[in-house]
């Protein structure tokens, strides 16, 4: 339906979410409605009413302050307030108002739309109020609101009225909500009409606070808003600081002494204050309850609405301070008293327990009446122990009182100590819980072996062993000298203290002292993997190849153990390894108090294949090059290459080279110091660890001929060979049957100092004459004999010689 100014809610500006929720729940007593309403209320409603400041919530019709400080009002003192709205805008400081709509002014009938969009780290929320009250769809069926994320993520929201009317006019507000924070712009949509007040309920406010009230009009033009107070019309004047207005009631001094004293003066007391047509009621005292302020509104045309706005002065509550009996023990009947000290009526309590509802398996009983409330407990334990705060409000103010319930109890095991068994080279704990209240303080002691006497577990331990405030006893790295005989004693000063008596074993898991290693071996080799398991019986072990568990049963393995001073040994061996032995062995072993892994990575090598595509790529009279090709998948890490002259083919005198294997598919080597005019074998073998290839097919070439060059004169150069650089070996003489012939045999020189092929032999026969004494002359004769060979032959005949005569013979 539309909206009414008949039909305002009641308090409407001061409770505009609990008031409507007393409307919607037909309740019993006003009690139930207060705490049913303040449940059902969103907390940004009551924020809403405990921070409605002029300065910080504009959209209020009035607010609340004081300069003086009360205990958790509904309004908060102007110092609070001041500090929550530094609070709010320092928290807003990421929310911004990035567009909003301005003062609007139509004509009845026309559609409108206001529109506001904000800007923040997150996406905002909108809610929007006219004169204080929220606006909703629900509102009126012309009002439409709608809400989108922007691009850049930001969020708007509009406000569509369709076919407005003179009492859609007032002040609007569209409100971003993001989180905590809150960001607001208000302004006026004025609609051509007379002027019209809506109604205000009677304005509850706490005694010795002040108010700001504003006029809740409709209607445009308007020419005046003024405010009235018993009949008299508060002005404003014009000061210089600003638009400030004070109306003050002054107490005239009489002039006459009573009784030979002057009278005292009484001071000015300032009621109110007109600020921008806001009027700003002054402290207000129950002497104020009732006061009528009206506020009168003129069109130019003459046409005037008027409005009278009631206060009550409402008193807020205070408690007294809550006093419990002394020396409270386990079982005993607690009562817990709130009693009222002043404040108006009505007055709701409620309890908390750690800031918190009471949890109701506390069993704890509230009982209240008009001016006290109380807690019953009637049988007090531990859990019951605690911080308890008595909270009381009224219509304008929210007090509390805070006590501490403690009682004496005496400790009790809550986690009582055990025989224990510790892991060596591990943390470890050892509980020792008690309460109680006093809080049990627990001490740990051990029994000495040496002296065997009790002293105190730091003492005894050393380093890396801490006992903690709740009794437990904490060992950072567990060694064997942990364990023995521990006492945990506990005591707090109320009954008999505790104290348990507790063993303590170390207790060594299995580990090793090596977690892996790698295995390296040749194909045909025995392979022996050992695995050593330390650590407290029993100890069992299973090995596993590639994640499967071999049976030594189906497998080519041999799987023993033995017994060892630290634990158990198990030795897994493969007698003749082959190439699909390779892979990942884990020796796993285990006892109750632990287990480990070793792991043994098995790499089974075999010799790569022979090089491939071997040939002899250029030649020289001195040197070669070899070259040669990897074959698939090769496993070679280096190259033997062996080269040895034709002629004799003995490869164990051959000379060998290491190559080391290179990148690339083919690889190259240099064969130096080679003789010229020689025919030579190469072939290459591929190694590594495991062992050399077989050897490649050999290849032969020969190396070229040496050439010498030689001047013959100044305009020409020609080649000559160059002579065999050794004599021929081996010559012998033979005498023939013929007389005067002789035949001469040799063998030819070196192979390596023929530099070239040889074409053919000169031997010549050389006579020499001798004394009779047998010596050769300083001068011999020499007749040598005209003998030249040709060909390759090694043996000639010389028929030219002188009977009696010592003949000289050389062939080159």
């Amino acid at each position: 339906m539309p909206y009414s100014p008949d039909l305002a809610p009641y308090n409407f500006y001061l409770y505009p979410k609990i008031i409507e929720n007393f409307k919607e729940n037909d309740l019993q007593t006003p009690r139930k409605q207060y705490e049913k309403a303040v449940e059902t209320t969103p907390k940004c409603e009551m924020d809403k009413v405990s921070l409605s400041v002029i300065t910080s919530h504009p959209t209020c019709a009035y607010s609340a302050h004081n300069n003086e400080q009360v205990s958790d009002g509904i309004f908060n003192t102007a110092n609070e307030l001041e500090t929550s709205n530094k609070m709010r805008r320092k928290r807003s400081i990421n929310l911004v108002m990035s567009q909003h709509f301005t003062e609007t002014t139509v004509t009845p009938g026309v559609d409108v739309s206001l529109k506001c969009s904000a800007d923040g780290r997150q996406p905002s929320r909108f809610a929007w109020e006219r004169d204080g009250v929220a606006v909703s769809t629900s509102t009126d069926p012309r009002y439409a609101l709608g809400q989108a994320m922007l691009p850049g993520g930001g969020v708007v929201t509009e406000l569509n009225i369709s076919n407005v009317r003179v009492d859609d006019g007032g002040l609007y507000v569209c409100i971003a909500h993001q989180g905590d924070n809150k960001i607001a712009h208000e302004d006026r949509l004025n609609v051509y009409g007379p002027p019209f007040i809506r109604m205000l309920p009677p304005i509850k406010i706490q005694s010795g606070q002040s108010v700001d009230l504003r006029c809740p009009y409709y209607g445009y033009p308007i020419k005046e808003i003024s405010w009235e107070y018993k009949g008299r019309v508060i002005n404003s004047e014009v000061s210089k600081g600003s638009n400030r207005y004070k109306r003050a009631l002054n107490y005239t001094i009489a002039n006459v002494e009573g009784f030979g004293r002057k009278p005292k003066l009484r001071r000015k007391r300032e009621l109110a204050s007109l600020v921008d047509n806001y009027l700003n009621v002054l402290k207000v005292t129950k002497n104020d309850n009732g006061a009528t302020y009206s506020c009168t509104v003129k069109s130019p045309s003459g046409e005037m609405a008027k409005r009278s706005f009631e206060l009550h002065v409402v008193e807020g509550p205070e408690l007294e301070e809550i006093l419990l009996a002394p020396d409270l023990r386990e079982g005993q009947i607690v009562q817990i008293n709130c009693n009222l000290k002043s404040g108006d009526s009505p007055v709701y309590f409620s309890w908390l327990k750690e800031g918190k509802k009471i949890p109701s398996h506390l069993k704890i009983v509230e009982r209240s009446i008009e001016f006290f409330s109380v807690l019953v407990i009637k049988n007090v334990s531990l859990e019951h122990c605690g911080t308890y705060t008595c909270v009381a409000a009224n219509h304008v103010a929210k007090v509390n009182r805070t006590v501490n319930l403690y009682i004496k109890v005496a400790p009790k095991w809550s986690e009582e100590p055990k025989n224990t068994s510790l892991l060596l080279g591990k943390s470890g704990h050892v509980a020792c819980n008690a309460m109680g209240y006093p809080q049990p303080q627990t001490h740990w002691l051990k029994r000495d072996a040496v002296s065997d006497t009790w002293r105190p577990v730091l003492e005894v331990a050393g380093g890396g062993v801490l006992s903690l405030s709740n009794g437990s006893l904490i060992f950072d790295r567990v060694s064997l000298s942990d364990a023995g005989l521990y006492t945990c004693h506990v005591e707090n000063g109320v009954g008999e203290p505790l104290s348990r008596t507790i063993g303590i074993s170390v207790n060594t898991p299995v580990n090793f002292d090596a977690a892996a290693r790698n295995v390296t071996a040749k194909v045909g080799q025995h392979v022996a993997i050992d695995c050593q398991a330390k650590g407290d019986e029993p100890i069992r072990i299973m090995w596993t190849r590639n994640g499967q568990p071999i049976n030594p049963l189906t497998q080519r393995v041999k799987i023993s153990e033995a017994k060892t001073d630290e634990g158990l040994s198990s030795l897994l061996e493969l007698p003749q390894t082959e190439p699909s032995d390779g892979a990942l062995y884990q020796c796993k072993a285990g006892n109750p108090y632990g287990a480990d892994i070793f792991t043994a990575t098995l790499t089974i090598i075999e010799p790569p294949a022979p090089p491939t595509d071997v040939s002899v790529d250029s030649v020289k009279s001195r040197s070669a090059i070899l070259s040669w090709r990897d074959s698939g998948n090769s496993l070679a890490q280096y190259y033997s290459v062996q080269y040895t002259p034709s002629l004799r083919m003995a490869w164990s005198a051959a000379r060998t080279l290491n190559v080391t294997k290179s990148e690339g598919i083919r690889h190259s080597v240099e064969l130096e110091a080679l003789q010229p005019a020689a025919a030579y074998s190469a072939r290459v073998a591929a190694g590594n660890e495991a062992d050399l290839s077989p050897y490649s097919a050999p290849v032969r070439f020969s190396t070229n001929e040496e050439v010498v060059r030689m001047i013959v004169d100044v305009w020409s150069i020609r080649p000559s060979i160059a002579a065999p650089s050794s004599a021929p070996v081996g010559v012998q003489v033979e005498q023939t049957d013929a007389p005067g012939e002789l035949r001469v045999k040799w063998f030819p020189p070196p192979s390596e100092s023929h530099n070239g092929v040889i074409l053919g032999y000169k031997v010549r026969c050389v006579a020499q004459v001798s004394n009779i004494k047998g010596q050769i002359p300083s001068e011999p004769i020499r007749q040598p004999s005209k003998v030249a060979l040709q060909n390759d032959s090694t043996t000639c005949m010389c028929d030219t010689i002188i009977q009696t005569i010592l003949h000289h013979m050389n062939a080159n």
